[in-house]
């Protein structure tokens, strides 16, 4: 139920000053003249139009709905102007975006990526892709003190989206010049001032007015630090009135003080927060609004991205009811003579011709870093879609806490002004899992780049629970000429040992491993390694002491190629992973060990694919395949083991396989086929059927045999969670009589 506050329509004019109660008047009086004299153009002064937007997070879709009425009615607009989401649609209005390629914006985007700051997977390096997903808090370390960030998140990739649908007006910076002219609201965090913003970087000026304190940090503009202007002022009817609008049209999806029953999450929290700071505001703005729409929106709030539809139907709805009223003001004011018409056609520019690249804020990374990730030379013509993957390609890096673009004109087209703001020495994360094979864990992860080579990372982490873990994994990265690395790894494993079903022992296993190798890396996607590893490895049975084994040396010689396109971590819906490891192991100890292990040659394929089958279906297939040459004896921690749900193991040879409990079968050659259907039931949940095919054995010559087969089966019912998967699986098998269950909570690591 819309609220209307049309006091001319009402033909009392209240509220309205006497100059505008006449030109209101006197252009009711001018249409119904044209009409009786067969239509003729009148002179005089037109009275200027202006339209006012608010602020209120998702809700905001409802102004392009509005707009759409507005422009069936034929109403031109003087002014606009609009605060925190109001001003990204009054925005693109003003530049002269159709409302329809509005919508097809908002649609376009995944809110869920937009909102974490989460750039596509494909940009972030092969090694740092499991990284991107498992901290649940992660902080800045700046000199030698772990700080907290201005805000939950930077903004990069809103960043990104606002550069790309403002450059159409590269050129322009007063707002006064734009097709329409436009003004937005910030808010100064130092002084808590509002903040006009008519001039400069309009993407610049979009990005503070919606920079909600905490959730996004704030934007530096001219020296001031700036936040959503919403905290101060949300409807911004008196700055487009001192701009020369005479009528004022305002749409308000703001959702003015909560009810105690009615704050029941921290969003309605922080939106009640703000809202006491823009009472006064709001109420002179409305009384000085002459069309006030406000949609129903009840049941929304400024996070309900997903409801787009609905929420812009809103929208549309609240105009739609009042169109008489909408179309009278239009034809009353091209009585006076048809007003410009403006075409609504604006789209970003295929490409733009770059005459000069400037960087702003290099200091620690080298500048043919970001002239290898953004690959524009100067004078060519750089497309708008090259230059995007370039700044994602940067950024994916993790050596930066933001990177802008922007284009200053010149006479020959435009010089690339890249700003950039380095990341500090490194970044604390944490993170929790649990699963029914490795059992709790808590992540605790120290990341440091350019540490002591520009363009290194060091990795650190450390990993608490049942079964400790550490790590430290030293990388210089070259991209595609020739880096190196080393990487430190210790963990114990503790896991039953199974005969038909039933747990014979618990063997306990203790691993200390050292890896040196030169690699290349092709796209973030592809990474090629070669090296050594050397082991220092125990096993030993806890129950029935059936292993005693002390401390053991091995040496590995390998070489590897990894691919990962995967769009996500977990629930993927495209992309496939690729992994294959040839390795050469040598036990290096020389007692009684070195007759029962024998140097093994031993290959192994792994290969998982998504096929998208619909909106909501996945196909999910996979292929694993390990062969040990000559029917030689590796020592345990290089067999193939079969069995768990579990994708991130402490070997290369263990294997999940549906159905089978983990570490429940042995051998040193097979073959596995996967296939599973993923279908997103409703928003982030999903069931996924699975069915796995596999052959285990230990010499090759029987891996085929019909008595070595194994048939698993089973369901996952699965949550997308801000920790990560929450997930719970059903099995069984040809092997094992009962169901046996499997939880997973959290990602991996």
């Amino acid at each position: 139920m819309q609220i209307l506050n049309l006091n001319y329509r009402r033909l009392t004019f209240r509220t309205l000053s006497n100059q505008r109660s006449y030109l209101l008047f006197f252009a009711s009086f001018l249409l119904s003249f044209s009409f009786a004299f067969g239509q003729q153009k009148l002179d005089g002064n037109r009275p200027k139009l202006g339209l006012v937007l608010s602020g209120g997070g998702a809700k905001g879709f409802a102004h392009v709905g509005a707009i759409k009425v507005f422009e069936e009615a034929g109403l031109h607009f003087d002014y606009i102007g609009g605060t925190s989401m109001g001003s990204i649609i009054g925005g693109l209005y003003a530049m002269g975006y159709h409302p329809d390629t509005m919508s097809r914006i908002i649609r376009g985007q995944d809110w869920t990526m937009l909102l974490n700051d989460k750039i596509p997977r494909k940009y972030i390096p092969i090694e740092e892709k499991q990284n991107a997903d498992r901290f649940i808090v992660s902080l800045p370390i700046r000199g030698t003190k772990v700080q907290l960030k201005q805000g939950l998140y930077d903004g990069q990739v809103i960043n990104i989206l606002l550069a790309e649908t403002t450059s159409p007006v590269y050129n322009t910076i007063d707002f006064n010049e734009l097709e329409t002219p436009f003004v937005c609201i910030g808010t100064d965090l130092v002084t808590g001032e509002n903040v006009v913003l008519n001039k400069g970087s309009l993407a610049k000026a979009l990005r503070a007015s919606m920079s909600i304190p905490s959730y996004f940090t704030p934007v530096d503009i001219d020296g001031r630090l700036l936040v959503d202007g919403g905290i101060v002022n949300n409807f911004p009817v008196l700055e487009v009135k001192d701009m020369g609008a005479d009528i004022i049209i305002g749409v308000d999806i703001q959702s003015g003080l909560y009810e105690r029953e009615e704050i029941t999450t921290m969003v309605k929290v922080l939106d009640q927060v703000t809202s006491f700071y823009r009472i006064d505001a709001n109420t002179k703005a409305v009384g000085e609004t002459d069309i006030y729409i406000k949609p129903e929106l009840a049941g929304y709030d400024m996070m309900s991205f997903t409801s787009f539809d609905s929420i812009y139907k809103a929208g549309e709805v609240a105009a739609r009811a009042i169109f008489p009223q909408l179309k009278r003001l239009a034809d009353s004011l091209n009585s006076f003579g048809p007003a410009k018409y403006k075409i609504k056609d604006t789209r970003p520019p295929d490409s733009i011709f770059i005459t000069v690249v400037q960087y702003k804020g290099l200091k620690k990374v080298a500048k043919n870093f970001l002239d290898g990730s953004l690959k524009v030379k100067p004078r060519t013509w750089v497309k708008m879609a090259d230059l995007k993957e370039g700044v994602l390609r940067a950024y994916g890096s993790g050596f930066f806490e933001s990177i802008d673009y922007s284009f200053l004109p010149d006479e020959e087209g435009a010089n690339l002004v890249i700003e950039v703001k380095e990341g500090g020495q490194g970044i604390m994360g944490a993170g929790i899992h649990y699963d029914s094979d490795y059992k709790v864990a808590l992540l605790l992860n120290a990341t440091f780049k350019n540490f002591l080579i520009k363009g290194s990372k060091l990795f650190v982490d450390v990993g608490l629970g049942e079964n400790p873990k550490a790590s430290a994994y030293y990388l210089v990265d070259r991209a595609e000429k020739p880096g190196f690395g080393i990487r430190y790894t210790y963990f114990n494993l503790d896991f039953k040992s199974f005969s038909d079903g039933v747990v014979l022992d618990v063997i306990s296993t203790n691993e200390n491993r050292l890896e040196l190798f030169t690699q290349i890396s092709f796209k973030n996607t592809m990474q090629f390694k070669a090296g050594f590893e050397y082991e220092y490895f125990k096993i030993e049975s806890t129950l029935e002491n059936l292993l005693d084994y002390s401390f053991n040396s091995y040496l590995s010689l390998f070489l590897s190629l990894d691919a990962d396109s995967y769009n996500r971590s977990s629930f993927s819906t495209a992309g496939s992973k690729f992994e294959f490891k040839a390795k050469y192991v040598m036990p290096l100890s020389n007692d009684w060990l070195s007759d029962l292990f024998s140097n093994s040659l031993i290959l192994q394929l792994k290969y998982n694919t998504n096929l998208p089958v619909g909106v909501k279906s996945t196909l999910k297939t996979g292929l694993i395949a390990g062969f040990t040459i000559k029917n030689a004896i590796p020592p345990f921690q290089h067999a193939f083991i079969l069995g768990g749900q579990n994708e991130n193991n402490s070997f290369d040879g263990f294997i999940p396989f549906t159905g089978f409990r983990f570490v429940e079968q042995q051998g040193y050659n097979t073959l596995v086929g996967k296939i599973a259907w993923q279908y997103n039931v409703y928003q982030t949940f999903y069931i996924t059927p699975k069915v796995d095919l596999g052959f285990l054995s230990a010499d090759f010559e029987d891996l085929f045999s019909l008595k070595q087969t194994m048939v698993g089966f089973g369901v996952t019912f699965g949550y997308d969670s801000f920790i990560g998967p929450v997930e719970l699986s059903l099995m069984g098998s040809n092997y094992n009589s009962k169901p046996i269950g499997f939880i997973n909570i959290g990602y991996s690591f």
